[in-house]
């Protein structure tokens, strides 16, 4: 299988890492980072030359990922588009609830799949990625949930190269579970500059997840996706079990000074509360608080 990703991050470095010895695998890059990552990407202290691709190289993906933030995915998909042919399969791993809808618009909502990654503990800056858990689970299917010719060749492919990966029975009830636990766990994780060990052991830290999925849970259901207790429990017991010191994607991006995807967590929340007239001020005031924490940060 001819698969391109795009995003060298802390996801993309990591699912190249299981991929790029069992298909046709490529980096989609700019000029820039083709000439950065020339000498390789590392990966747990191994150096692994992958192959690089410009737009201007661009050949039609049979399995196209999208493995970058969602700040970064306007920018993505201009940079992709030549990779896009009549059959390319669209498989976006993005945080939130919001790029599958973008990249439809973009592609046509037949290319597209829905997914995301969950139990990945990776760390990353510049060219090095740690990855502390096995490579993470990828969960994907068709927005209706059917078992197609195109899923079943991606679990083939996933079997091959050791990913792990889940088709579940309602993908976009998982979306919206991924969706609280970043809105919660990353939130505060940044706010508070936890690490996965430090948030194990914090019962005050999970106190305040509970009453931030609540908020979730209620606009969930204005918008037609039913969480139960049960998720909420399941969540934080996926996130405590991880007990390293790897960092959440958000508390990275805020220890490097980078854009977080803030109002895609918290600040969605918001933003749909007010469009279905139910109230969210817990969310409003982390989503407030995180800025400003950000703010801080900078004028040091």
């Amino acid at each position: 299988m001819n698969v391109r990703i795009i995003g060298a991050g802390a996801v993309g470095t990591v699912v190249a890492w299981k991929l790029y010895r069992h298909a046709d695998m490529a980096f989609i890059v700019d000029e820039e980072r083709a000439r950065r990552y020339s000498e390789g990407l590392v990966i747990n202290g191994e150096r692994i030359r992958f192959s690089l691709l410009t737009p201007s190289e661009a050949d039609a993906a049979d399995l196209l990922i999208f493995a970058v933030k969602n700040f970064q995915l306007e920018d993505a998909m201009d940079e992709a588009a030549p990779f896009v042919g009549r059959s390319t399969v669209i498989l976006p791993l993005l945080n939130g609830i919001d790029a599958e809808k973008e990249l439809a618009l973009r592609f046509g909502p037949d290319k597209i799949l829905y997914g995301f990654i969950t139990d990945l503990s990776s760390t990353h800056s510049g060219i090095e990625t740690t990855c502390f858990s096995d490579g993470g689970t990828i969960v994907f299917g068709e927005h209706d949930d059917s078992m197609t010719g195109r899923v079943r060749a991606i679990m083939d492919l996933f079997d091959a190269a050791g990913q792990k990966y889940l088709v579940p029975e309602n993908i976009l009830h998982e979306k919206w579970w991924k969706f609280m636990l970043n809105t919660c766990f990353n939130t505060l994780s940044a706010i508070l500059e936890a690490d996965y060990a430090a948030i194990s052991s914090n019962g005050a830290f999970i106190r305040a997840v509970r009453l931030i999925a609540r908020e979730v849970q209620r606009v969930g259901n204005a918008e037609g996706v039913t969480i139960t207790q049960d998720d909420v429990e399941e969540m934080i017991r996926r996130v405590t079990a991880l007990c390293d010191h790897g960092k959440t994607s958000m508390l990275q991006d805020v220890l490097a000074g980078r854009e977080t995807e803030n109002r895609y967590f918290a600040g969605a929340v918001s933003r749909l509360g007010k469009l279905h007239a139910v109230p969210t001020p817990i969310s409003d005031f982390i989503s407030i608080l995180l800025e400003a924490k950000r703010s801080v940060r900078a004028s040091l």
